[in-house]
């Protein structure tokens, strides 16, 4: 009985339930065929368009639909970007592929490859197109190998036949072709494009019957396809004009021109055909009128794009001065700290002089009361030995009348000398108070010093604190790699660095060592970390950075202070490590030492161009960097820890992880070194690429 109305309420919840899939269901099919509708609209109001279209991305995630979320998502992103406004979409576009690497969506990640492709394509910059459509392809590949890249293909071979390399366009549409699972339109337009391109490398094959049977084969195959689809492409038109100029029907082809919507490739065709036709006054005229619609697109486009990157670069402008006044106010804290450190330090010194001397008085205040004690003692046997000469003279005469004589004389020297003694007694005791006196105060001075250098310690303190707060603590907690870094100074503060930042599918990260220690050594690596991270949002590649920075410190540098750094930019989505070493220490690759370029230190000369290397893939391997305060660490003995040590160390591999990696580097360091004062700072920084 009880299994009876279970399975009751199971159909009762089941009937519920599909009514209210189907209708969700039903809700998501009419808002795709809106958002299309209006997609192609030319009419279409943006505000209208984005609040439909945010409603379908919140009804795809609520269904599940990863691919419809991320293809309307994309479909904002064009939208924007066919309407003058390709900054914005190439910001939405970035902005779905971020949001993609952060949840894992894989066709996220590919969609967002391929559309910041495709406006960088509408915007002309078509090395950074190529770049991104390339990834989206490698990317799709990988991860859905039973699906076809023929849309990202067809990208790269408008590309190609727009920028003059019809060749490479025909190679690209042949791999689109044989791309599993193409789409009819998709060959449609793949079969247009390769009839176009072949079409314009006859420009100077006029009649060749090799280029003509080409071209009808390609043609031939594209009538397929059409028919087969129903319906014509964007470059029906041109192939047609195409195909009636080499069947040297001039008077069709301009007929058929007439149907091209574009003003400019419409009189580009037709002034191709008056020039067959031998009509070249026509040409002529077509040609002028083709070079001035030519030249007032290009130059709206460029004023355009001139209008978005001046707004841009003022945007950035803002945002650098409003850091640099930030650095600069740092700056001046820790110049006033560095002020107030030597002012004390003059005063401990002035302190220390003034005790030395006091010192020196009282010891010549005691050397000159033995002195007086000797001279008295000396003065008292010449009175004796007078007083005996007398006595033994007076003796022999008047015996009686000498002892009364010496009895009065004695009595009298005696009271005398009690008086001499008493007088230079109480003299000595003065002099003793004076020199106490002056001892107490020089005691009291002492621990006045004491207290004020107790203080200046706190105030080192402080400032290593401060210090140690300009580089980061916090490790990013990322799958795909792992990263762990550590810095002792050799002072309390010191001149080492390190630093990392990580945008999207980049991960920028530098070591550093400025030339000296103490306060100003940990000035410059203040300077020095602000202005890399400065660069580094703006996703400059590593040697521009290491240029960038050198401009900045080298600037009224009259001190000649200098850093060495090791700068890397690390692409996430491909494995490749672009970096830049500026006279640092060789990093270890799983337990190698990289390969260096001959750059000079960081701030020592303006006006230096820094030269740049990578590795293609640097996925499954550990990236280890340090400064010379690990090689060059010193035992008792002055005997070196050496680069050797480290390299077979690191090379044996038994860490799992880079805070293990550090960790283990460190206690060997100590250890060799058994506790021997450190002669320099010590950094460390370990990624483990995953």
């Amino acid at each position: 009985m009880k299994q009876r109305h279970l399975i009751i309420a199971l159909l009762l919840l089941l009937h519920l339930s599909v009514p209210q899939a189907k209708a969700q269901t039903d809700d998501i099919k009419q808002l795709t065929k809106q958002m299309y509708d209006m997609f192609s609209t030319r009419k279409t109001q943006e505000t209208d368009f984005m609040a439909l279209t945010e409603r379908l991305k919140v009804q795809a995630l609520k269904a599940g639909d990863e691919r419809l979320f991320y293809r309307t998502w994309a479909n904002q992103a064009t939208f924007y970007a066919n309407r003058m406004k390709r900054n914005k979409g190439l910001q939405t576009a970035k902005e779905m592929q971020e949001y993609a690497a952060q949840h894992n969506h894989s066709y996220g990640i590919y969609s967002g490859a391929h559309v910041i492709g495709a406006i960088c394509a509408l915007m002309a910059n078509y090395d950074e197109a190529r770049k991104h459509l390339r990834q989206a392809i490698g990317y799709l590949h990988d991860h859905f190998p039973g699906e076809g890249a023929a849309a990202s293909y067809l990208e790269l071979a408008r590309i190609e036949y727009a920028t003059g390399h019809p060749m490479e366009a025909v190679r690209l549409t042949d791999q689109a072709m044989h791309e599993p699972g193409i789409e009819p339109r998709h060959q449609l337009n793949a079969l247009s494009i390769k009839c176009l391109a072949i079409a314009d490398t006859s420009n100077y094959k006029i009649g060749a019957k090799e280029y003509k049977q080409r071209f009808n084969e390609v043609y031939a195959q594209r009538e397929r396809i059409k028919q087969q689809l129903g319906r014509d492409g964007i470059y029906g038109p041109r192939v047609e004009c195409w195909r009636l100029i080499n069947e040297q029907r001039y008077d069709d082809a301009l007929k058929e021109a007439e149907k091209i919507t574009s003003d400019l490739t419409r009189l580009e065709m037709q002034q191709i055909i008056y020039k067959r036709k031998g009509d070249f006054a026509k040409a002529y005229g077509t040609s002028r009128k083709y070079m001035f619609i030519r030249d007032s697109i290009y130059s709206a486009r460029n004023e355009h794009l001139l209008m978005e990157m001046t707004a841009a670069m003022d945007m950035g402008r803002v945002e650098l001065e409003a850091k640099n006044l930030k650095l600069r106010n740092q700056q001046i804290q820790m110049e006033n700290i560095a002020h107030e450190l030597e002012q004390k330090r003059l005063t401990e010194e002035a302190l220390q002089l003034t005790l030395k001397n006091q010192r020196i008085e009282l010891a010549n205040a005691q050397v000159k009361l033995q002195n007086d004690s000797l001279e008295r003692n000396n003065k008292d046997l010449q009175l004796s030995e007078y007083q005996s000469k007398i006595e033994a003279q007076q003796q022999s005469e008047r015996t009686q009348r000498v002892m009364l004589l010496a009895s009065i004389a004695i009595g009298l020297l005696t009271i005398g000398y009690l008086c001499f003694y008493l007088y230079r007694r109480q003299r000595a005791a003065r002099r003793l108070q004076q020199a106490h006196s002056q001892l107490k105060e020089a005691y009291d001075q002492l621990e006045e010093h004491t207290t004020a250098r107790e203080r200046m310690e706190s105030e080192l303190r402080i400032a290593r604190d401060i210090q140690m707060g300009m580089v980061p603590h916090l490790f990013p907690d990322d799958p795909r790699f792992d990263l762990y870094a550590d810095m002792t100074p050799a002072k309390q503060v010191g001149g080492d660095l390190y630093d990392f930042y990580q945008q999207g599918q980049t991960l920028y990260f530098c070591i550093g060592d400025v030339a000296g220690k103490g306060v100003p050594a940990s000035m410059f690596m203040s300077v020095a970390v602000k202005f890399f991270r400065a660069y580094a949002m703006e996703g400059f590649p590593p040697e521009y950075v290491a240029t960038k920075l050198n401009e900045m410190l080298s600037a009224d540098n009259d001190s000649g202070m200098f850093v060495t750094m090791f700068i890397a930019q690390a692409h996430l989505d491909t494995g490749r490590l672009d970096y830049c070493n500026a006279g640092h220490n060789p990093p270890l690759l799983d337990g190698r030492f990289l390969d260096m370029e001959a750059n000079a230190p960081v701030g020592l000369w303006p006006e230096m161009e820094f030269a740049g290397q990578h590795l293609d893939n640097v996925f499954g391997k550990t990236l280890f960097l340090y400064t010379d305060g690990v090689n060059e660490a010193e035992n008792p003995q002055q005997q070196q820890y050496g680069d050797d040590r480290l390299q077979q160390l690191l090379a044996a591999g038994k860490t799992a992880s880079a805070r293990d990696t550090v960790h283990t580097v460190r206690h060997d360091v100590a250890s060799f070194v058994d506790g021997a004062e450190p002669s320099d700072d010590m950094t460390m920084l370990c990624i483990k690429f995953l």
